[in-house]
């Protein structure tokens, strides 16, 4: 089992921590820098995105969607003059987040840029060599999904003026022991076939859903094995296969403690199912897919193998799931149209359903999808991006790009021998056609 424990001690390291991280958001909004993007994927972002959501904070933004629309309006919201642009990348060479770096990097100043990454990477001799304003140790022995009160997410939260003394503070006194119960029950669950984990935290912390989907998906999927969270509206009704959770704290500043809370809910149920709760042997497996896309040239038709949505409808078995993956800009409109076909799909097939936005959930749910249990039915949704915007110095698109990260997860999972249909739709309003 990979040892990467660090997490344990995190937020009594942070609390040490924060004063230093205090004075450097200090000096940041001294310069005359009010807006904080961080520019990062999966669990680089799914912390400071649930932060910025439970507490509001305006100023505090996220990029996580190499879709040309979604690169834009972060550009637009965070105007270059103004913003502290986080680098963050444990492996510091995550391809959507160094896109996102030569992006920004054309409009504002060297030292309005942090890098945050592990000790030696590529990340950090960039920064080092482009003269980032700082560049903060991701700690080494830190998973990046369980890296939420490292310096990943804490930083953020200092530079947004956020309290983080009292979130770190309840987050050292979660109850281990009752948290691990909480893991083997699930784990019990999904043994004797309710492997659908319905999460449904209250409305001041709904975005915790996305970020704990992200750690169980990951960290259980795996070996045929594995918990999938359902986030949101996915039941076609009481579904005997789904486990529901609603025990959550609605106070923001318990979040640090459910962040802390649901990793040893994590480790424990990982445990009990006998997988490797810190690695994620299936993801390299799309990237490299993607990146032959890329030199072959991504197409917007369907792959071959791939079967038509009506085809995927009539593969539904009992105890399947839907997977709705849409490469489409992550807008609220965007969202409820799909979230319209994802309720019919579950009326239709009798199945609980999931919704992603690519390539985000390559970075949350994609291990799961891949190397859990064979009962995925896989919607994937690419649509054309007319205002395509160039990433300086890597000879693409954004638009490109996202079209190969979706056919390479395409060819990664027909490569598993999963049940996949691929749609390309021209305009917005072909989404509502694939309903059934």
């Amino acid at each position: 089992m990979t040892d990467r424990l660090g997490w344990l001690r995190a937020p009594s390291d942070s609390v040490r921590s924060w004063r230093q991280w205090e004075a450097f958001a200090a000096a940041v909004r001294g310069d005359g820098m009010d807006r904080i993007l961080v520019c990062g994927m999966g669990g680089s972002s799914l912390a400071p995105r649930v932060l910025a959501a439970g507490f509001g904070a305006a100023a505090l933004d996220v990029l996580d969607s190499t879709d040309p629309a979604a690169v834009r309006a972060a550009g637009q919201a965070n105007p270059p003059h103004r913003t502290l642009f986080v680098i963050s990348s444990k492996s510091g060479t995550t391809v959507e987040t160094l896109a996102f770096y030569r992006y920004f990097a054309a409009q504002a100043a060297p030292r309005q840029f942090v890098a945050v990454t592990d000790p030696g990477t590529p990340l950090e001799r960039l920064a080092r060599d482009h003269g980032f304003r700082a560049s903060f140790a991701h700690p080494a022995d830190v998973g990046g999904r369980y890296a939420a009160l490292t310096v990943v997410g804490m930083l953020p939260f200092a530079l947004a003026g956020l309290d983080g003394p009292t979130l770190l503070e309840r987050a050292l006194a979660v109850d281990v022991a009752q948290a691990r119960m909480l893991g083997a029950r699930l784990a019990a669950a999904a043994a004797a076939g309710r492997d659908k984990l319905l999460l449904a935290p209250p409305a001041p912390a709904a975005a915790l859903a996305d970020w704990i989907e992200q750690l169980i998906a990951e960290s259980t999927g795996k070996a045929g094995r594995g918990i999938v969270p359902i986030v949101g509206d996915g039941l076609p009704a009481m579904s005997p296969d789904a486990e529901l959770v609603t025990d959550f704290s609605a106070d923001p500043l318990d979040l640090g403690a459910e962040f802390q809370r649901w990793m040893h809910v994590t480790r424990a149920a990982c445990e009990a199912l006998e997988v490797d709760p810190f690695d994620q042997p299936d993801v390299e497996e799309a990237k490299a897919l993607a990146r032959a896309e890329l030199e072959r040239g991504p197409s917007s038709a369907a792959l071959p193998g791939t079967l038509t949505p009506a085809a995927l409808r009539r593969a539904a078995r009992p105890g399947d799931y839907v997977a709705l993956l849409a490469y489409l800009p992550p807008r609220a409109d965007v969202r409820e149209r799909l979230e319209r076909v994802r309720r019919a799909w579950a009326g239709a097939t009798g199945c609980v359903t999931t919704l992603g936005f690519g390539p985000r959930y390559l970075h949350s749910t994609g291990q799961l999808h891949k190397g859990g249990p064979n009962t995925g039915l896989f919607l994937v949704v690419t649509g054309d991006t007319p205002d395509d915007l160039e990433i300086p110095g890597m000879g693409r698109t954004f638009g490109t790009l996202e079209r190969a990260q979706a056919a390479g997860d395409v060819r990664a999972l027909l490569g598993r021998g999963r049940r996949v249909a691929h749609v390309h739709v021209r305009h917005l309003d072909e989404v509502d056609r694939l309903a059934p």
